[in-house]
């Protein structure tokens, strides 16, 4: 069995849905997405500074008979994993690199549906990816301005730039959204420089 097929066998009775399709959209990529899901949860206040997905993750799968749809919101699931359920500390120190993997995918689900509730609108798993794959992973204030900046609809639409699927026009139009963007975020950056950022942004590996 594969590595990443072996993650979604981990997960089957853990949230599998959601989080089996962050294994297979993010790949090599997963760590850098959880963190990223990590830095922006905190942020924003959905974790505590010190909480980490894995430990979030780790607790689903250990209270596996309680799922988030029994909870009004992900917020409140998470404040029931944090106050109801003990870590299995030793299990958690001893886990390989699928079940560490495995977990990692669980946590980063839950939290990024709590960060989705919180902000009132959709964040595709496509963009976590697009921005793991720009490198953003310390980046929260960037990180949140962009989901800000593309929340009406438009995420997809930053994804497909980064990895080049989109037309002429489309291109075109998130091109300048990024332009401006940044010279809000970088008032001391030239527009040169700003735009040879942005065009670096879509030249990515598919």
């Amino acid at each position: 069995m594969g590595f990443f097929s072996g993650l979604c066998s981990a997960v089957s009775s853990a949230l599998a849905g959601a989080a089996s399709s962050l294994i297979k959209m993010a790949g090599p990529l997963l760590g850098p997405v959880g963190q990223m899901i990590q830095i922006v949860s905190i942020l924003m206040d959905v974790l505590k500074p010190g909480e980490k997905i894995e430990e979030i993750g780790a607790k689903a799968m250990q209270a596996d008979s309680k799922k988030p749809e029994e909870f009004d919101n992900n917020a409140e699931y998470i404040e029931y994993l944090r106050s109801e359920v003990k870590l299995d500390q030793v299990k958690f120190d001893k886990a390989g690199e699928v079940e560490k993997a495995a977990r990692t995918a669980v946590g980063a689900s839950i939290v990024a549906k709590a960060i989705e509730e919180k902000k009132g609108f959709d964040i595709p798993m496509e963009t976590w990816v697009a921005m793991a794959k720009l490198n953003m992973t310390d980046k929260a204030k960037e990180i949140d301005t962009l989901l800000e900046t593309f929340k009406d609809g438009k995420l997809e639409d930053f994804a497909k730039y980064v990895d080049g699927k989109l037309d002429i026009k489309k291109e075109g139009e998130v091109g300048d959204t990024l332009v401006e963007m940044y010279k809000e975020l970088e008032p001391n950056s030239s527009i040169e420089d700003i735009e040879t950022k942005v065009m670096k942004m879509e030249v990515q590996e598919k």
